[in-house]
């Protein structure tokens, strides 16, 4: 007990907590919620007079700003008396905020019922619109007996008429009152506190019935709304793209409604959502770091992923999914105030004129979890690495599941489905984010640093960027294989497959690119799996040359096996290892140069591959212009396993650093040529048919 110091948006009481004290406010402001609704209480208010000690608090108490409070122990109604009667200095201000609150909770409690009354009467309305509506969308018209239960509000009267007179005419008069009434006698203040305390639980059993009204009509309309929102949206989308489809008018309204009806998840989970989303936007210092905005941000993820996964389902079915329910699938968008109305036109508009990669592989996570959820392709892995066969294993040993569960599993849609939104959506969007302890999964305009349209992500972008790193670096996506046809006499040829990578692109703003997998399965010819925000607020070059070196180091991992290491078997990972874990001892970098690559080490933590990353953007973005940026050493090594397009290498034929790495290249190639050569002319001459994969990759060779 005693004064208590409150940060801004710090909770001091939350809905459900056990009542135990009677707080003061002695600065600052704190706000009384319940349900989404608030009355803001000043210096001077009486926090918890309308709270029964020892039970539950009805209401949430949350400073608007940094405040104080002095907290008294409240074991009954008697000691709210006590209370004031112990604090005659204050009492005036205490009678003038105590009159001022009745008339808050008198106003808002109006404008409850108000609402209560309009909601009613939208209930006629829609009743009556309904039938011909249904038909309109070609959606049959449904019965719904729970209408019948719904009676209208009955206002509970808290106060007589001259009763809230009284104390409007007390508020209107707050100042003459405080100088010549309140501070006359400090038991005449107390009278008016008491009062106006009895006043407040009065309001405060009138707003309990109202709330139980609203519970009660939301029960019995829920259905009925749920469809009435559907059939909205549908009848909007219609309007909006007029007779030939092409988009007339943007006008989104109550989208979280929408997808959340359209969903039709858990009751709990659905409600828990929408309260989280109105308090999440009403917080304008959502993103700051204070412990209850860490809390209220992770929240906000607790139901997202159930309600993803329900409206993912429902929309396999249905032909016309509405554009809300669609942007939410593809965006993360689930409110238009949250995301602003300029934000939310364009989204719209990108949604509605998104196109299909034609080579399918740029693809929204949204068609992703299709390719899933239809058995297209394998789950992704999980954040220990492991396939959905190999979790599915590890839960059977660990004993949560039996053999003919497993079995089951594995061919289960829902299942794969679940794995797969658990693992690559939930830790991939959090992955490409970019800031993990400020992530949320929805959109929101507070996070949009670039306009939309600049920092978009589509097939046409990836697909040019691409072109452009395979111009520089044209063996990046290979893969290398063998081939054998001994009916034609071809033992064994080693031959080299492109193959390019799957690009999933994230419901979210973020800055990141990520690898999360670089083959499927056991199978080296799968493509790997990369994932980006849909929207890239960093330089879309960079940030993907970046996952093109990440790529680059865990492929060589993979191929080389436990030898990615081991100098005796040189690849790309065991030299860039062996160079960076003996570079003092070598002769041919100089003390400045050793000194760099202490730096860059000590820079990335000692982590090998984040320096060759770095290593790998100067040598695409530099030395590929005859910029120099790399030492000799790792210059060579990177020349030797990432080696720039025949059209570079002629370019830099005569410039210094590359001449003798050029030419030993071109001699090493020249040496894998010759026996491909020999080999397609052999079987020319024995009249047999030569298999492209050896012209494929004769061609590829002389790249």
């Amino acid at each position: 007990m005693g004064l208590i110091a409150l940060a801004k948006n710090q909770v001091l009481h939350k809905c459900g907590d056990k009542v135990e004290t009677l707080e003061i406010v002695v600065k600052g402001s704190v706000c009384i919620a319940i349900e989404g609704e608030s009355v803001e209480v000043g210096i001077g208010g009486i926090l918890g007079v309308g709270e029964h000690p020892g039970d539950e608090y009805i209401y949430t108490y949350t400073a608007n700003e940094e405040s104080s409070v002095f907290s008294y122990p409240f074991g009954s109604i008697d000691d709210i008396y006590k209370i004031i009667s112990s604090n005659p200095k204050i009492s005036p201000i205490l009678a003038a905020q105590s009159v001022k609150t009745v008339v808050l909770c008198l106003d808002k409690l109006e404008n409850d019922f108000s609402q209560a009354v309009q909601d009613y009467e939208q209930l006629d309305t829609d009743k009556a619109e309904y039938p011909m509506l249904a038909v309109s969308v070609g959606l049959e018209v449904e019965d719904f007996p729970d209408l019948d239960n719904v009676k209208p509000p009955v206002k509970s009267q808290a106060l007589t008429d001259w009763q809230e007179k009284f104390y409007r005419t007390l508020a209107e008069n707050e100042e003459l009152l405080k100088k010549t009434c309140y501070a006359r006698s400090s038991d005449i203040a107390n009278g008016f506190i008491m009062n106006a305390l009895e006043a407040i639980s009065f309001i405060a059993a009138c707003r309990e019935k109202l709330t139980e009204y609203k519970k009660e009509f939301q029960k019995h309309v829920g259905k009925f709304r749920s469809t009435m929102q559907l059939i909205r949206a549908k009848s909007a989308d219609m309007k909006r793209n007029g007779a030939d489809g092409a988009i007339t008018d943007i006008d989104i309204q109550d989208a979280l409604n929408t997808i959340l009806e359209y969903a039709g998840a858990d009751e709990k989970a659905t409600e828990n959502f929408r309260r989280i989303i109105g308090e999440f936007k009403k917080t304008s210092s959502r993103y700051d770091t204070s412990d209850e905005s860490r809390a209220l941000r992770r929240s906000v993820a607790v139901d997202y992923y159930a309600i993803y996964t329900a409206a993912f389902l429902r929309s396999l079915s249905d032909p016309a999914v509405p554009s809300e329910v669609m942007m939410f699938l593809m965006f993360g968008f689930v409110d238009e105030e949250l995301a602003g109305l300029e934000n939310t036109r364009q989204l719209y508009a990108l949604m509605k004129t998104y196109k299909t990669d034609p080579n399918g592989y740029v693809i929204t996570a949204y068609e992703w979890l299709k390719k899933i959820y239809n058995m297209e392709l394998e789950p992704s892995r999980n954040e220990f690495d492991e396939d959905y066969f190999t979790a599915l294993r590890t839960l059977k040993t660990s004993g949560d599941i039996n053999e003919e569960q497993m079995e089951a599993m594995k061919n289960d849609r829902n299942e794969r489905l679940k794995f797969e939104i658990k693992n690559l959506l939930a830790l991939g969007n959090r992955m490409t984010y970019g800031r993990p302890s400020t992530f949320v999964p929805v959109f929101d305009a507070e996070n949009v640093t670039r306009p939309l349209d600049v920092a978009y992500v589509d097939a046409k972008k990836i697909n040019d960027f691409y072109d452009y790193i395979r111009s520089i670096d044209y063996s990046v996506f290979c893969r290398q294989g063998s081939y054998s046809n001994p009916d034609i006499g071809v033992t064994q040829v080693f031959i080299d497959e492109d193959v390019t990578p799957y690009m999933i692109l994230m419901p979210n703003v973020g800055s990141r690119a990520s690898l999360w997998q670089e083959i499927e399965g056991k199978k080296r010819n799968t493509p790997a799996r990369f994932i980006i925000s849909i929207f890239n607020t960093e330089t879309f070059e960079d940030v993907m040359i970046r996952l093109c070196g990440e790529f680059r180091w865990e492929m060589c991992k993979t191929e080389q096996g436990v030898h990615w290491n081991d100098v005796t078997d040189p690849s790309l990972t065991s030299m860039f290892c062996d160079y960076l874990q003996f570079y003092k001892k070598n002769h041919s970098l100089s003390t400045e140069m050793k000194e760099k690559i202490k730096t860059d080490l000590k820079k990335n933590s000692n982590n090998y591959k984040n320096v060759f990353v770095g290593e790998y953007m100067n040598y695409l973005k530099f030395e590929a212009n005859a910029s120099p940026r790399l030492n000799k050493i790792s210059r060579e090594i990177i020349f030797t396993y990432c080696p720039f397009s025949k059209e570079l290498r002629e370019k830099l034929m005569d410039n210094p650093q590359y001449g003798e790495l050029v030419k030993k290249h071109v001699s090493h190639h020249n040496g894998l040529m010759r026996p491909i050569a020999n080999m397609i002319r052999k079987i020319k001459t024995e009249g047999n048919e030569v298999p492209q994969i050896l012209y494929d990759q004769y061609e590829f060779l002389q790249k």
